[in-house]
């Protein structure tokens, strides 16, 4: 929001100066790899909570989960897709909350939703991150099964999603996850 002509400049607080740079930090975090190509939807802007919560759930969960995202402290966040050379895609979101406990009750209550998923899901763990997620052979509409995985550092929550038309190997999107979680360690 653009200051008006009479307001008095003033310095920035550090709390101010931290949340500029890690408002800064959460937009550059989603690097998409040199020959792939970015999905039409992606916008490489911050969303708000309503636009989050809408790219991130079903249409039936978006009244109970704006609630749930400005009871944890909803700031900002991020989700950016593309498609690789190999044909697989990608996606990587990011939430950032005011505050760690905000970033932690949303993990908690995305990797138990992993957990009543039935089978052939099977869970995943990875101990690089401390995350947890699902590996899901099943092909969806678009003929495509996934890989998913979730973690928390500081006041982010991260999600990574690989589609293939193969069988999923949750290698590349644990290579993806530990970078996204290493390039946030500096900001949160």
């Amino acid at each position: 929001m653009a200051a008006s002509p009479s307001a008095k400049a003033a310095s920035p607080s550090p709390s101010a100066t931290k949340s500029a740079a890690a408002t800064h930090d959460l937009l550059s975090e989603l690097p998409i790899p040199a020959g792939s190509t970015p999905w039409t939807a992606n916008t490489n802007a911050l969303m708000s909570r309503v636009a989050f919560v809408r790219a991130f759930y079903v249409q039936s969960a978006w009244t109970n989960e704006e609630g749930l995202y400005l009871r944890r402290g909803y700031v900002s966040g991020v989700q950016e897709g593309w498609i690789n050379e190999n044909g697989s895609q990608q996606s990587v979101t990011i939430a950032r909350f005011a505050t760690a406990a905000g970033a932690v009750s949303a993990y908690d209550d995305l990797t138990s939703s992993y957990k009543q998923e039935s089978k052939p899901t099977t869970q995943l763990s990875d101990p690089a991150v401390g995350g947890a997620g699902v590996i899901d052979p099943t092909l969806d509409k678009l003929g495509n099964a996934r890989v998913e995985i979730a973690a928390h550092i500081g006041d982010y929550m991260i999600r990574v999603i690989e589609f293939t038309a193969v069988t999923p190997d949750p290698t590349h999107a644990k290579e993806l996850m530990l970078a996204q979680y290493d390039a946030l360690k500096n900001v949160a």
